[in-house]
């Protein structure tokens, strides 16, 4: 849970209206200036000498070509990016393999990454769902996504479609939404489930979801919000966040939980922002997952496991 990369990503997991499409230089651009963020904040350990240097450079470098080269600021602050922090990192990982002869095995041989039971499940689930859009006319196609069952809050308020608001999580607009969502999930969640046991994962999990879709619906009906078509799972997602939240506040003396906890706030604080500044993504969904999530996790019963100096790396 502590890798730049498995916090990083978060901060696409979006729920975006069906209408608008993804922008991915938008978020190449966050993703740069989040995980730089993060590392100048000290906010993973262990880190490469002279980590926080070149994370500050990223993030000099992103500010200027966002003011000068806007259209491809995105793709600019990904390159310098990879070449100053992801590139050292994968290094740096490498060479304490080989220093300590740890071997992974199994589904972290290739990527340091261990896939949980639910994990797996649920990502095969959402991957099956977004194969039943293609052959159903397109994963970007309006009248798709609306008989598969999009949130369409409409629907849900004046025509009692109920069911939308558990089906819409599992389907996605396009490849680079279910690919940033369902990677987010892969390094967030095995971390937690770990933790509390794959049923309360899930159920963790699927209500989180459910909250953030009702969210959204009250806020509707309420007239706060204009009526709106979602889809995603980074209801879930955000979820999955409010639990790791609720569930360390309750062991907070548990080891490295103070730590995860204060990780956490401020990839909650960079969603917002993120939430903020991308009109097309729901923040109330997100907050609505976060705020089931974080009920969720203080009732979780479950008792951490002792971290050990290697789960840094894995988790």
């Amino acid at each position: 849970m502590e890798t730049t990369a498995a916090i990083s990503l978060l901060q696409h997991s979006n729920t975006p209206s069906f209408q608008d499409p993804m922008e991915l230089n938008h978020i190449l651009l966050f993703t740069a200036i989040a995980t730089s963020a993060l590392v100048v904040l000290q906010a993973f350990q262990p880190q490469s000498p002279g980590a926080r240097a070149r994370a500050a450079v990223v993030l000099i470098g992103s500010v200027l070509a966002w003011l000068l080269a806007r259209p491809i600021a995105g793709w600019l602050s990904a390159i310098v990016w990879c070449a100053l922090l992801v590139v050292p990192a994968f290094l740096q990982n490498r060479a304490w393999a080989a220093r300590y002869h740890y071997r992974p095995s199994g589904s972290d041989r290739q990527f340091g990454i261990t896939v949980s039971p639910v994990v797996l499940a649920l990502i095969i689930v959402n991957v099956a769902v977004f194969i039943l859009e293609l052959l159903a006319g397109g994963s970007t196609n309006p009248m798709t996504l609306h008989q598969l069952g999009e949130l369409d809050t409409h629907s849900v308020v004046f025509r009692h479609q109920y069911w939308r608001l558990l089906t819409a999580l599992f389907l996605h607009y396009g490849p680079i939404h279910i690919f940033f969502n369902l990677f987010a999930l892969l390094l967030l969640g095995p971390a937690l489930e770990r933790q509390i046991g794959g049923f309360l994962f899930a159920v963790c999990y699927l209500v989180s979801g459910i909250g953030s879709s009702i969210a959204v619906v009250l806020l509707t009906k309420l007239r706060l919000l204009e009526p709106v078509e979602l889809v995603g799972a980074s209801g879930c997602i955000m979820g999955v966040v409010g639990t790791w939240i609720g569930f360390l506040l309750r062991h907070r003396h548990a080891p490295l939980a103070r730590q995860r906890l204060r990780n956490i706030f401020v990839i909650v604080l960079l969603q917002l922002a993120f939430d903020v500044v991308t009109p097309r993504v729901s923040m109330s969904a997100h907050l609505g997952g976060l705020f089931t999530g974080f009920l969720l996790g203080l009732l979780v019963q479950t008792k951490p496991v002792p971290l050990t100096p290697r789960s840094r790396f894995r988790d």
